[in-house]
């Protein structure tokens, strides 16, 4: 009799966490930033997201059954906004978050990239992240990459050719980094981009021997230091600083 009650039981809660409502799931985990959910954990939707930069228009979300049997929820997720579209695997368990096989497209403006006139706020950047690991907040494992052409058109108004931007993610004293630099016949820039548990801090190195292009970077507030421009600021996850 026990022995029936309890497969009853079992196959009670099999079937509750197959049914799952996703937005069950969300509420539990104390998320308010959305404003609307669809679906289970093996198939929904999240409306307007709240994510660093701003809202996401939709987010598609399905459970991986696997994860559970090792006490970690695994997802794969998609993401499809103007400023921000992509799709991955994320796992989170104790103490724990990875992305694997993530590919993102992201606007500059979104990013809070430095304003340069002319420069499209709506350039994208190219993003794989083929592994992150975040241990208590602490970077463990980052191996990605990040590319755009944004600069290309902006040279190219001037008559010049621009650098193909690329950097590498890394992990760094525990922190998240971007490590990037590139050159052309009129530009070379390097840079990096920390991104710390409440911001994300950048700084850029650039020399042109071009006087236009010199002029936009003094547009765009970077201070000149012997041949040398250099640029620093500060994005929080949820405003310009």
């Amino acid at each position: 009799m026990r022995i029936g009650a309890g497969l009853g039981l079992g196959f009670l809660l099999v079937w509750l966490i197959v049914l799952l409502p996703l937005k069950a799931v969300v509420m539990l985990a104390g998320s308010a930033g959305y404003s609307d959910v669809y679906g289970t954990v093996w198939n929904g939707r999240i409306y307007d997201l709240a994510l660093p930069g701003g809202a996401v228009r939709e987010t598609g979300v399905r459970l991986r059954p696997e994860g559970l049997l090792t006490g970690r929820l695994v997802v794969d997720w998609q993401v499809d906004d103007a400023s921000l579209r992509g799709r991955g695997q994320a796992a989170l368990g104790p103490g724990g978050f990875s992305l694997e096989g993530a590919d993102l497209a992201v606007t500059l403006d979104r990013l809070g990239a430095p304003v340069l006139p002319g420069l499209d706020p709506r350039e994208r950047v190219q993003v794989r992240m083929v592994r992150l690991d975040l241990r208590d907040g602490i970077c463990r494992v980052a191996d990605g990459e990040a590319r755009t052409g944004a600069l290309v058109p902006l040279a190219a108004a001037q008559g010049l050719d621009g650098p193909v931007l690329t950097g590498r993610f890394v992990c760094r004293d525990g922190a998240l980094v971007l490590d990037f630099e590139d050159m052309s016949d009129s530009l070379n820039l390097e840079g990096e981009a920390v991104f710390g548990a409440q911001a994300m801090v950048w700084q850029l190195t650039a020399q042109s021997g071009v006087p236009e292009l010199a002029d936009l970077l003094a547009l765009a507030g970077f201070e000149r230091e012997g041949d040398m421009w250099r640029g620093e600021g500060r994005r929080s996850y949820g405003h310009d600083e």
